[in-house]
């Protein structure tokens, strides 16, 4: 695994692969790594040879979400236009643009969680074709409630769709977590490995889902997804834009500010 890069990407014969590689920091992304995961997820769709864009992840986590730390810089005065600009920028137009990115992705999206997955992250996550978890300790938690935030990438509607509107009010009004066999249970993780190292289940699910789909008609794959997608993408397209305006909102009354100085201070549990 290279060093010093926060992620990685690389295309093995029809299979693009992306890495979270930051484990020291459990794989929570800041503003630009969440922005850089999009653009290699964009590039992954425009790859003229692959099928199958594989994304996976280094350490104990899968991702911790958004890099706390990140979150606690000054922006501009309050209730100014420059105020206003900033969170467009810096949130809105952020979470629009990457859960658009993987909304719109053509190719078969394949994810591997080697651990927790978290806050927006659990999101992109939930919108991935196929799931597979390492072992049971693998949970999904989604703590918007918790930070003073709304709903992101379209979580309100995929969490419903995939886990059923009881568990996802659990997974979303409380912000509890879900662990791997509930989710394996309800239909949302594929498979539970129950291997310990993470390069060795990485490897595992990559071969398995490879020897599934290699002798498959790969335009039909990709034509049959199109068709499958079409039956929710309106629903996912219109909660995304009811998030980001939210979410918005949310920001510009200062909650989600508070709430993360305080999780950065360990004076309000994270629910990690």
């Amino acid at each position: 695994m290279a060093e010093g890069q926060d992620i990685l990407y690389e295309v093995r014969d029809q299979v693009a692969i992306i890495t979270l590689n930051l484990p020291k920091e459990l794989n929570a992304l800041d503003s630009n790594q969440y922005l850089l995961l999009g653009t290699l997820i964009e590039r992954a769709d425009k790859e003229k040879d692959t099928v199958v864009t594989f994304i996976r992840s280094t350490g104990r986590y899968f991702s911790a979400g958004a890099n706390v730390k990140s979150l606690t810089g000054t922006p501009p005065s309050e209730g100014t236009i420059e105020e206003v600009d900033y969170w467009l920028s810096k949130f809105t137009a952020r979470n629009a643009y990457l859960t658009t990115i993987f909304q719109d992705h053509s190719k078969v999206l394949v994810c591997a969680l080697n651990g927790p997955v978290v806050g927006l992250s659990s999101a992109l996550v939930s919108m991935c074709d196929f799931i597979y978890a390492k072992n049971e300790k693998v949970f999904l938690l989604a703590p918007f409630a918790n930070l003073g935030l709304v709903t992101e990438g379209s979580c309100a509607a995929t969490l419903v769709q995939r886990l059923g509107i009881s568990v996802a009010n659990e997974a979303l009004l409380l912000s509890r977590p879900i662990f791997a066999r509930r989710l394996e249970s309800l239909g949302f993780v594929n498979k539970i490995y129950n291997v310990e190292d993470t390069e060795k289940f990485n490897d595992l699910v990559l071969e398995d889902f490879w020897n599934m789909i290699k002798d498959l008609h790969f335009d039909s794959v990709r034509d049959i997804k199109k068709i499958i997608k079409s039956t929710y993408i309106q629903e996912w397209q219109s909660v995304n834009a009811q998030e980001v305006v939210g979410g918005l909102f949310k920001w510009l009354e200062h909650v989600p500010q508070t709430k993360f100085k305080k999780v950065a201070g360990r004076q309000l549990k994270h629910k990690l």
